[in-house]
């Protein structure tokens, strides 16, 4: 018995994980054949640290999403399970309530593995946070 994308969400190239709505992510662009994504992020008054700007671990949801759906692009199998092994997030500049730019590109695919960057940035283009991340593909 075969699943459609009415059936499971995950085979739907196009459907958001409720986490990447929560983080008000929107798709700008996408080239499969880079394995590319740039989304937009709006990070609200909840996502505000002691400090007044926002708080680390929203950035890094936000590079984690960038560079997974970058992997996710360029699987030949849609629907195939990824999960992410690990992810490392610089903090480069000063992030504000407002709208993020982001973009994430596969640096290498392998098999079962594949390594991705990202990075995001203020609407006016100032660096935020850069990340990169390795995944392991199929179950």
């Amino acid at each position: 018995m075969s699943m459609t994308g009415a059936d499971n969400p995950a085979l739907d190239p196009d459907w958001e994980s409720p986490a990447a709505v929560t983080l008000g992510k929107r798709v700008l662009e996408k080239d499969a054949s880079r394995g590319y994504i740039k989304a937009s992020y709006v990070a609200g008054e909840n996502f505000v640290n002691r400090g007044g700007r926002i708080y680390g671990g929203f950035l890094s949801a936000m590079l984690d999403g960038l560079c997974g759906h970058a992997v996710r692009l360029t699987h030949e199998k849609p629907g195939t399970p990824q999960v992410t092994l690990e992810l490392k997030t610089s903090f480069v500049g000063r992030a504000d309530k407002g709208i993020l730019v982001g973009e994430g590109w596969v640096r290498h695919r392998g098999k079962s593995i594949a390594f991705a960057e990202a990075e995001l940035r203020t609407e006016a283009g100032d660096l935020v946070a850069k990340g990169s991340a390795t995944f392991k593909i199929g179950a």
